[in-house]
């Protein structure tokens, strides 16, 4: 069922939307099956995985040893042969020891063999900065957008980290899906009924008439702070939420920003090569010359230190900042 049925809603938190999403994709498929570190007994590092074991038992939900690239291999072989595995990688600063059988194989299944091996296989990864330091803090999504066969999905809401992860369980091919540290213990609406969200479509989160922020994720909820408190100062921002990295909504993205006249990216990953630098690429093609400003974190690596961590990453502070300045130069 599609999500933009109307329907009932329960409130759930955001790792609960996870582990509801695999729930009911294990129930009605035996080729879904869980790797990890911690996702048995413990239940994930963030509770995602909370009661699968005792459901599906250790067949289906099987912990492995901390060995990313090893992990990453044995669920791309095991899409190639028919399973649909689901690869959970605790911090996303890990996921590049995966890299090899994620990008040269996964994704390259289908265009080596003429579409007769395919590799259904979502990666699960968790990004973002939350007093972890500087390997265990990094957003690199930009890293994979450009990766042809290879989607990326990063939601901001448990309803869409409902849908989305069910929708990637359904996808031919390899599908990453970005999670954020802050957004576990967040609540939200989720369709009482199975529903899905459909990957590669953009969503307004609020509407605007000044200025197109286009952000993800955990900056979602920075970007909404940021326009709230830039109402007084009679600055209407509309907030676009990518929900899918690649592919990109660009139809979205350009009809808000033809509309609003200017767009502002918002990141935590880095602004050179970043999310931001391809959305604002796209919509200066297809639209021509607007105005475009980017915001994302320091070139530094994230601290451990909470004041230096801050001090990194951008803030609803730093999102007026530049708004201010965008539309004032």
């Amino acid at each position: 069922m599609s999500s933009d049925a109307p329907q009932l809603t329960v409130k759930l938190f955001f790792r609960e939307a996870i582990a509801r999403a695999l729930c009911e994709e294990m129930s009605r498929d035996d080729s879904v099956i869980v790797l990890g570190q911690d996702v048995g007994r413990f239940g994930g590092s963030y509770r995602e995985f909370a009661g699968l074991y005792e459901r599906f038992g250790a067949a289906r939900v099987r912990d492995t040893p901390v060995a990313e690239a090893s992990m990453i291999g044995l669920g791309v072989g095991a899409a190639a042969a028919g399973m649909r595995p689901l690869v959970s990688i605790t911090y996303m600063d890990f996921l590049m020891l995966g890299l090899d059988p994620l990008v040269n194989y996964a994704a390259k299944a289908r265009f080596k063999t003429g579409g007769q091996l395919r590799a259904p296989v979502v990666v699960k990864t968790t990004a973002g900065a939350k007093g972890q330091g500087v390997a265990h803090s990094q957003c690199i999504e930009a890293w994979l957008m450009g990766v042809p066969g290879l989607k990326v999905v990063a939601p901001s809401t448990p309803g869409d980290a409902y849908g989305l992860l069910k929708s990637a369980l359904h996808e031919a091919g390899p599908v990453v899906f970005v999670d954020h540290k802050r957004l576990f213990p967040t609540a939200g609406e989720v369709p009482l009924g199975e529903a899905t969200v459909p990957i590669g479509k953009a969503v307004v989160r609020r509407q605007g008439t000044d200025v197109t922020i286009v952000t993800h994720s955990w900056m979602t909820t920075v970007a909404a702070d940021a326009a709230a408190r830039l109402v007084p100062e009679g600055i209407s921002c509309e907030i676009v939420d990518l929900r899918t990295l690649a592919p990109l909504d660009t139809p979205t993205l350009c009809a808000s920003v033809a509309k609003t006249g200017a767009l502002l990216t918002l990141e935590e990953g880095q602004t050179t090569c970043g999310v931001g630098a391809e959305v604002a690429f796209r919509v200066r093609e297809a639209l021509g010359t607007s105005r475009v400003a980017r915001v994302g974190a320091r070139a530094a690596p994230v601290s451990s230190n909470p004041v230096l961590e801050a001090a990194c990453l951008p803030g609803a502070q730093t999102v007026i900042d530049a708004v201010v300045r965008l539309l004032t130069s």
